[in-house]
């Protein structure tokens, strides 16, 4: 009789333990079924256009994971930046940044620069030297990538070769437009002060010397000219390119646009 008792008490503590670990195990696997849930359904809502419900997903994600919070903030970073919220993308893919393993770094700095690039062409005709510091950080951001995630003839590395392409051709024209703009303002001084030079002087010495500077001064106006109109084109096509490529979610640009 006692050593039914025993067995039985002994199958009871058995069947409380199995329960107790049953339960840990499901919490655990509930767990992580719901944080891979959050985080693929960020990607997904992306690459669907849905940006609002990657937003969400990715906050989720961040909620309730303690692993890999990088992927969190790539992806809300990735989806604000989607829809032209630059200051809260910049704050979100500088932190996964911070901890993003070297693989995952170059996906990160692809984004991030475009973050950058995208806000200085918001202050480029308001704050131009503002605008220059940004596109020298996007540059900077894409060349301080390890080579261990951008491997030659990689995905990767072909991304970051052309957006350093395209922040350069912006940076260069931008700098031509103020160049530009500077000489247009001087040369509206030139003929000021030619024009008062002109009143005091013959009117037939005034107008030959007229006749003899004003092909000089469109000349270089026209090189000017031209040095801006080649570089605002090159910005264009590479814009353009960007538009054409494959969907956002799998590496390229789509309407509307959004980083890589």
């Amino acid at each position: 009789m006692n050593r039914v008792k025993k067995l039985w008490s002994r199958r009871r503590r058995i069947t409380k333990i199995n329960l107790i670990l049953g339960t840990i195990f499901a919490l655990v696997f509930g767990y992580i079924a719901m944080a891979t849930y959050f985080g693929t359904a960020s990607q997904v809502r992306y690459t669907s256009n849905d940006f609002p419900g990657a937003k969400k997903a990715a906050t989720a994600f961040l909620r309730v994971s303690p692993f890999q919070r990088h992927i969190g903030y790539f992806n809300r970073g990735t989806a604000e930046a989607a829809v032209g919220d630059f200051d809260a993308a910049q704050t979100d893919l500088e932190s996964a940044l911070e901890i993003a393993p070297t693989s995952a770094e170059c996906a990160v700095r692809i984004n991030l620069s475009y973050v950058y690039e995208k806000q200085a062409d918001q202050i480029a005709s308001q704050d131009p030297d503002q605008s220059q510091e940004l596109y020298d950080r996007s540059l900077k951001t894409l060349e301080d990538a390890p080579e261990e995630c951008q491997p030659k003839k990689s995905e990767e590395k072909q991304k970051s070769n052309q957006a350093k392409e395209r922040v350069e051709d912006k940076k260069q024209g931008e700098k031509a437009k103020e160049e530009g703009t500077d000489d247009s303002e001087s040369d509206d001084e030139d003929s000021q002060d030619q024009d008062s030079d002109d009143d005091t002087s013959s009117g037939d010495e005034g107008q030959d010397s007229d006749e003899e500077k004003k092909p000089d001064d469109t000349s270089g106006k026209s090189e000017r000219e031209k040095k801006r109109d080649e570089l605002e084109k090159r910005r264009e096509d590479s814009e353009r390119q960007q538009r054409q490529q494959g969907p956002g979610g799998d590496g390229g640009r789509s309407t509307p646009e959004k980083p890589w």
